[in-house]
């Protein structure tokens, strides 16, 4: 859908939902890294190149997300079908940092780690796109619309802005010259 601001649907809410998704994703896996050394600090400073191998995973899954369509805000509506799509985006992360950590054994964070981050990137995964959906059906994060016109382009415009699951969009009426529309459902 095109959005406001030139053309561009907002990029803002999208870049700062990756940020804070990479950042959970990266705690996943020193909270992997903390559950398979029994909670010895020590451990994760042990680790090298822990940020390195930590960024092959967050890239990883990222990819996958993307093609499993988790970075589509439509997708945050129905919670049943999100978690199926996180869960089916998780095994196919698995079987790629697999062949990954086959192929260059180095980048291996550790033993039993890599399951437990991938456990724990679904957990944060799952709960962060809840807390977003619900976050961003507030009215602050809104942008207000008056759609000129009553036609059929304006009630497309309507049923666009009303489907798409990013409720950027908050319509507060609509313009039309014939004064006998006023008050009727369009």
């Amino acid at each position: 859908m095109i959005g406001v601001n030139g053309g561009r649907q907002f990029l803002l809410p999208r870049l700062i939902f990756g940020f804070i998704e990479s950042l959970l994703m990266v705690a996943a896996v020193l909270v992997a890294i903390f559950i398979r050394f029994q909670w010895a600090p020590g451990h994760v400073f042990e680790v090298e190149y822990l940020m390195l191998k930590t960024m092959v995973i967050v890239v990883v899954v990222h990819i996958v997300f993307y093609y499993f369509d988790l970075h589509d805000f439509r997708s945050f509506r129905e919670r049943k079908k999100m978690l199926l799509l996180l869960a089916g985006s998780m095994g196919v992360s698995s079987i790629l940092l697999g062949v990954i950590y086959y192929l260059f054994p180095l980048a291996s964070i550790g033993r039993g780690v890599f399951a437990i981050s991938l456990f724990a990137i679904l957990i944060f995964g799952f709960g962060w796109r809840v807390f977003f959906a619900w976050f961003t059906k507030g009215k602050i994060l809104k942008e207000r619309v008056l759609i000129v016109g009553t036609g059929e382009l304006a009630t497309k415009i309507r049923k666009e802005i009303t489907e798409s699951a990013y409720d950027d969009f908050e319509i507060i009426g609509f313009i039309d010259e014939n004064r006998e529309r006023v008050g009727k459902t369009i």
